[in-house]
């Protein structure tokens, strides 16, 4: 996570990302490195999990991708209508997670 915010930090500062170069579209992917990292964490931390915990994950990981499939599908809807959205990729992606989230505190409290 340090990685993630020294990388996304620098790509702020220094990365132009509305600017006319090219590159910026190499500074607006560097995050994404470091946030590999992430999903290997994620995956050692379920591979050292008991089974109780992997259900609940799985049901909440479930719930969190049926959620950003419909804001997905939602959102491209509201496009082909004529509908000019800034930021469908960071609303799908905050759906899912906020999905995740309430699907895995619904599960977990059974």
């Amino acid at each position: 996570m340090a990685a993630y915010a020294v990388v996304l930090s620098g790509v702020l500062l220094w990365g132009d990302l509305d600017g006319a170069s090219p590159w910026r579209f190499l500074w607006a992917l560097l995050p994404v490195i470091p946030g590999l990292w992430i999903v290997r964490a994620v995956q050692r931390h379920v591979r050292r999990s008991d089974d109780y915990q992997r259900l609940l994950l799985l049901q909440g990981l479930g719930g969190g991708f049926a959620v950003a499939m419909i804001a997905a599908v939602t959102m491209a809807f509201l496009e082909i209508a004529g509908l000019q959205i800034s930021g469908t990729g960071w609303f799908i992606y905050g759906a899912g997670m906020l999905g995740w989230v309430l699907t895995g505190a619904v599960v977990g409290r059974r």
